[in-house]
This record gives C-alpha cells, sequence and structure tokens, in this order.
C-alpha cells in the first residue's frame, strides 16, 4: 500500500521521502510552494477537497 504525508514544509516533505511515503504539500502553509516542489513534493494542492484526488 502507499501512504500520503501532507505538509506545508521542506522539513515535511523531507520527512515522507524519508519515510517512503508520498510527499504533498499544501499551498495555504507557512512555506511558499517552491520550497515544496524543491524539496520533493508530488503535488502541491490548494484546497482540502483536492487530497480527495489522492486518496
Amino acid at each position: 500500500g502507499e501512504c500520503l504525508f501532507v505538509g506545508d514544509s521542506a522539513v515535511d516533505m523531507e520527512t515522507a521521502s524519508r519515510a517512503g511515503m508520498q510527499p504533498i504539500g499544501v499551498s495555504w502553509g507557512f512555506r511558499g510552494v517552491e520550497e515544496l516542489w524543491s524539496h520533493g513534493a508530488k503535488a502541491v494542492i490548494d484546497h482540502p477537497r483536492n487530497l480527495l484526488d489522492w486518496l
């Protein structure tokens, strides 16, 4: 199975990757989306309902 890790920072994206999870960033967090992409986000979502596309 797969597991998603949803977060809003570079540390979250790196933690997800190291744990073998799919890192999903959220655009409404404390960091910019560029940071999320550059640290391995598989996707960056703009609204909580968009997370349903990954489930």
